[in-house]
This record gives C-alpha cells, sequence and structure tokens, in this order.
C-alpha cells in the first residue's frame, strides 16, 4: 500500500500540487531550522535583505546537510516517487542540473502582500525540472502566514499555453515566468494559499503557476524547497513542456478520473 491516497493523486492530477499533512519527524525539522540559524546568520540572502518581505537562500546541497536529510530520512522522497512511477526521482541536482541547490525562503511581517498573478520556474527549453517540493518549519494555517499561493490546474494550461503558442513563448514575449502578463491575456483559475502545520509537505508539478504571499503574523515564515528529477530529464526538457505527463505515467488514469467526475 502506499503512502498516498488515490484523493491525494486525482487532487495532483486535476490541480497540479498536493499538500500532505505530518510527513517529517520533528527531530529532523529541528536539526534543519539549527542550520538554517546559521546560514542565515553567515550568508547574504540571494533574494530580500532579511526585512520585511521574503528572503531567499539558494546554497548547494553540501552546504545544508541535515536539510537534505529533511529530503532523505523523510517519506518525502518515497511520496514523490509514487506520482511519477513507474520512473524513479531525486534531488535535480544528481542528474547534471543547474538546480543542485536547496532553497531556503523566509518571509519577514509585515508584509501585505497577495499576489497578482503566477510564476513556473524553469520557463525556458533546457532549463527545467520536475517536481517542486516544500517542506514546511512554521505553522502556515492562516493565510498572511507568509503561505506559498498556487493556480490549481495551471499545469494543464500552461501545457495547453506551450502547445498553442510555441515552447518559447515566455522568452519570445519576455515576460519571464509570468503567463498571465502575455498579450493576449492567459488566464488560470483562481489562486488559493497553501496551509498547513510544521512537517506538512507540498508536491507541485513544474508547470503549476506559484507565488509568495505577504505575513502579517508574528512568526517569521520558514520553507525549505526541493527541486526534483526524474533522472534524464534535461534530454526532455521541451517534451515536458508539451506533454505534463511525460514524467507521470501514472498520472495519466487518475487524470481522466478526476475529469469524469466532475
Amino acid at each position: 500500500m502506499g503512502l498516498l491516497t488515490d484523493a491525494d493523486l486525482r487532487q495532483f492530477a486535476n490541480d497540479g500540487y498536493v499538500v500532505i499533512r505530518n510527513v517529517v519527524a520533528e527531530t529532523l525539522l529541528a536539526a534543519a531550522d539549527a542550520e538554517i540559524d546559521g546560514l542565515i546568520a553567515e550568508t547574504a540572502p540571494e533574494e530580500g535583505d532579511r526585512g520585511p518581505g521574503q528572503s531567499a537562500w539558494c546554497p548547494p546541497r553540501s552546504r545544508l546537510p541535515r536539510c537534505d536529510d529533511v529530503l532523505r530520512q523523510s517519506p518525502v522522497l518515497a511520496m514523490a516517487r509514487e506520482l511519477v512511477s513507474p520512473n524513479s526521482i531525486d534531488h535535480a541536482g544528481l542528474d547534471g542540473s543547474r538546480y543542485d541547490h536547496i532553497q531556503v525562503a523566509i518571509t519577514v511581517a509585515p508584509w501585505s502582500h497577495i499576489p497578482g498573478g503566477p510564476h513556473i520556474d524553469g520557463w525556458t527549453p533546457g532549463d527545467s525540472f520536475t517536481m517542486l517540493a516544500g517542506v514546511l518549519l512554521t505553522d502556515q494555517h492562516e493565510t498572511q502566514s507568509g503561505n506559498l499561493w498556487v493556480w490549481p490546474g495551471s499545469h494543464l494550461e500552461h501545457e495547453r499555453l506551450f502547445r498553442e503558442r510555441g515552447t518559447t513563448i515566455l522568452e519570445r514575449s519576455g515576460v519571464g515566468g509570468h503567463s498571465t502578463q502575455l498579450d493576449p491575456p492567459f488566464v488560470l483559475r483562481p489562486a488559493v494559499p497553501i496551509t498547513g502545520g510544521r512537517g506538512d509537505v507540498v508536491l507541485a508539478h513544474f508547470l503549476t503557476g506559484h507565488n509568495k504571499g505577504g505575513n502579517m503574523r508574528p512568526q517569521v515564515r520558514r520553507t525549505i524547497y526541493y527541486r526534483l528529477n526524474v533522472p534524464g530529464h534535461d534530454q526532455r526538457s521541451e517534451q515536458t513542456l508539451l506533454d505534463a505527463w511525460l514524467e507521470y505515467p501514472r498520472m495519466r488514469a487518475f487524470r481522466s478520473s478526476a475529469r469524469d467526475t466532475r
């Protein structure tokens, strides 16, 4: 029996993401927190300035062994593998990708930001990955807790975009990974904030639109993000823009099931 339920699989197929509760043990989270404390104290962020708003660090995996333990010594990778079965999956850095890092994101209050649109990572051919995994290090049960926002179903809408307008449309248009800034406008379903608690995990298709949200709560929000690859992804990255399920063969049946139950 797998770690993910049929309902989890259907949600991922339909919405492009799934949140699983109480995945990572406190011992792993506490060790990661201590390691991140040192990173934040010693290293300037690549994004932000540690003040109100989001700041992010993307050091090599080797710099954060305890954060790597969160991925490897918990069920996170096994859950990700169930989504791409019968394929395997691991950190993208092991596949020769440029994503050989672990991202640490914090959001400091007060910052009342609500994102107006999403972006996708890896939006140029040859520069993508298979799946985003996020581990919540702080409780984010309420909105305006520094939540990640996602656009449900946008993984399949982005697939349609690339099929209809070409895989270089975002690059040619100068909008980066922000598909809703295209002309003519590209319309997606409304966004939702991810809510959850410490130790919860979000797994998202790389084509699922997402963005950072504000924090008006007393606690500094922390989340660890990992980019994961099915082995050999870099050689077929352009094809994954055109076929969202190329590396997720199991999801084709669940996508059909999700559509039929509407």
